[in-house]
């Protein structure tokens, strides 16, 4: 019996065009990040999925999966496992501009320790224990099933190298756009990607940015 998510990250925000480190403080979409949503709401509409759509109450994933819910069928289910990593300190900070104001945390948090955490916020393997468990919570509740879950560039990131059985401090080999769409079947116990970080929505929408976050 094989269970199949769709996981989609959110669509493009205000602080993703200003370079800021969102982790779990919100930014509200842009009018692009909600036409990237509307894009891909047909392509899910298009699929055999649970009735339940779900999201991480982040506002920038709410609001996306607002956009992309099939209406009459989907039901919107908030998960908080479903967040972004917590960058703790760096949030709401200009990226360009962390490395001067917290060079040693910046070291620290770029030497690859998987257990370092940035004050206030997440390792990498707190990150990725959390985002594999709310995967597989939800694959558990939808066995043999569709559902379709809107989270982040991190989230997807994180889960994606997991499956490719990547090192957690890998650099990541492959990019999550807005809206990127990746689809990824469990059969007996063992996942397995079937499209990764895809865009076909996004052909009649030209000149869109992506970017991180």
């Amino acid at each position: 019996m094989t269970t199949t998510l769709y996981l989609i990250r959110h669509g493009e925000t205000e602080f993703n065009t200003r370079g800021i480190y969102q982790g779990q403080a919100d930014s509200p979409l842009t009018p692009d990040g909600e036409a990237q949503a509307r894009a891909l709401a047909p392509r899910i509409a298009g699929f055999d999925t649970a009735r339940n759509l779900y999201a991480s109450d982040l506002t920038r994933a709410y609001r996306t999966a607002e956009f992309v819910a099939t209406p009459n069928h989907h039901q919107i289910v908030t998960d908080v496992g479903l967040r972004e990593r917590h960058y703790g300190i760096f949030q709401g900070k200009v990226k360009k501009e962390i490395s001067t104001q917290f060079p040693d945390v910046w070291e620290k948090y770029r030497s690859g320790d998987p257990d370092y955490a940035i004050p206030d916020g997440e390792s990498q393997r707190q990150f990725l224990d959390r985002t594999c468990e709310v995967m597989t919570r939800i694959a558990d509740a939808h066995e043999g099933e569709g559902v379709v879950a809107v989270s982040h560039g991190g989230t997807l990131g994180v889960f994606a190298k997991h499956v490719l059985g990547l090192e957690i401090s890998a650099p990541r080999p492959f990019d999550i756009g807005n809206t990127s769409l990746t689809i990824v079947e469990r059969t007996a116990g063992v996942w397995k990607i079937r499209t990764l970080g895809e865009l076909a929505h996004l052909q009649r929408l030209p000149g869109m940015n992506q970017t991180e976050g």
